[in-house]
């Protein structure tokens, strides 16, 4: 009776956390929007996700070397929608951990894995793309060398982010009600040099190599484009030369044709003006090639940092303001957690980006999405059961108010199939 009385007095002596130290996301104008902004993210990046690795799995031309690394994207990318996503608002939200404590340990180490592989896969999708564009005659990563790496980025992420495991733990403050879940390492200096090694290899190492890399995809494709175009040029300038000197041959009537306007030569013009057509088409095609390619390329680069960038230099601000005093508006109020919740959100913005930018812009896998999309919906239509004894029902009442019915139920002439009856038949030859 004595502990629980003490317990009960313990608990009515402690403050609230939010109510002691008040910030604006405790505030419904807060909440709110990012409640919706962070449940379209969860919705659009885990359909757009286990899309991505269903078709994956389920199509054996998708499960190329690339796909492989893009399938380990994807996984990533569920995992984060699945624990990042919810649990890291709230605590953002309500300060408290609600959790326990083996999810403490578990929980941020798994979250770590996860968008470390994010990061790692991104940039093995990059080499992989450097090294088939810039050397395509190199001997090429096989399939089962693309498991080994892909094992490999798994295990590298996991040794990386084990002090998250080790390091965090639940601890409770004196006056104030409630457990938190943080980190508790033996002194600042390794705190503070594994932030820095979490920055240098979650962040400035794959944005180094996608930026190298694609730049030099770039530039390579770029001057591709610009020899075809040249030699498109040079071929279309022969094609005027050549039209030109045969306009100036004096036709079988003895007519100069170059000299009177009215007398045009109907071979040179059925034969230079769709050759002609035909190289501005390959000339604006190549033009809309290099521009989309360059495109995507500058978006893959510029999502990644603009989405991945605030998160670290906010967490280097935190990690080296002792004191807290950056994020202080006055002596009561923090907005330590509404920037935290505005660049977090803004990096799990990636989950949504990657399944656009690394599949659906594939033409092969969009295509096979749609064809996938199409079945499903041929499938729906068939188990749709039909009524024919209504149908039947309902032609005979008609038909015998008219005239007789013929023995096949039709009116003078044989049934003809529906369009689904005209499909299956089709599809049975």
């Amino acid at each position: 009776m004595t502990n629980a009385s003490n317990s009960t007095a313990n608990i009515s002596a402690c403050s609230i956390y939010r109510e002691m130290y008040p910030d604006p996301t405790t505030s419904a104008w807060v909440i709110v929007p990012f409640a919706i902004f962070y449940l379209l993210i969860f919705v659009t990046g885990l359909v757009g996700n286990v899309t991505v690795m269903f078709l994956t799995l389920r199509e054996r031309s998708l499960q190329t070397v690339q796909n492989i690394f893009i399938l380990n994207l994807a996984a990533s990318d569920v995992i984060v929608c699945l624990l990042s996503l919810p649990i890291t608002p709230v605590t953002n939200v309500y300060k408290l951990w609600y959790f326990g404590e083996l999810m403490c340990h578990l929980l941020p180490w798994v979250q770590g894995v996860s968008v470390f592989i994010c990061t790692f896969s991104l940039s093995a999708i990059a080499i992989d793309r450097y090294i088939l564009v810039v050397h395509p005659h190199t001997h090429p990563l096989n399939r089962r060398g693309a498991f080994y790496t892909a094992g490999i980025l798994w295990a590298a992420s996991v040794v990386v982010t084990l002090p998250y495991a080790f390091y965090m733990d639940v601890v409770q403050y004196e006056g104030i009600c409630g457990n938190f879940c943080t980190e508790k390492w033996p002194n600042t200096h390794s705190r503070r040099a594994y932030t820095l090694v979490v920055l240098a290899a979650q962040f400035v190492f794959p944005f180094a190599i996608m930026i190298i890399c694609y730049w030099t995809i770039f530039a390579h494709l770029r001057d591709r484009a610009e020899t075809r175009l040249r030699k498109l040029n040079e071929r279309s300038h022969l094609l005027e030369t050549a039209a030109q000197a045969k306009s100036t041959i004096l036709d079988e009537n003895g007519t100069h044709l170059n000299g009177d306007n009215n007398h045009c030569s109907p071979s040179s013009t059925l034969v230079s003006d769709p050759l002609m057509e035909h190289q501005e088409r390959q000339r604006q095609q190549l033009n809309a090639q290099t521009r989309r390619t360059t495109a995507i390329l500058a978006s893959m680069v510029i999502i990644f940092g603009l989405t991945w960038l605030p998160q670290n230099v906010v967490s280097i601000i935190m990690e080296y303001d002792e004191n807290g005093n950056l994020f202080w508006i006055d002596s009561r109020h923090n907005i330590t957690y509404l920037i935290n919740l505005i660049t977090h959100s803004l990096a799990m913005t990636n989950n949504v980006a990657n399944p656009v930018l690394y599949a659906w812009l594939n033409p092969a896998f969009r295509e096979l999405l749609l064809r996938t999309f199409a079945s499903i919906r041929d499938k729906a239509e068939r188990r749709r059961p039909f009524r024919s004894d209504q149908t039947h029902q309902s032609l005979t009442t008609n038909a015998s108010t008219l005239r007789p019915m013929s023995v096949n139920g039709s009116v003078g002439r044989p049934a003809t199939p529906s369009f689904d009856d005209r499909r299956h038949t089709e599809n049975a030859f």
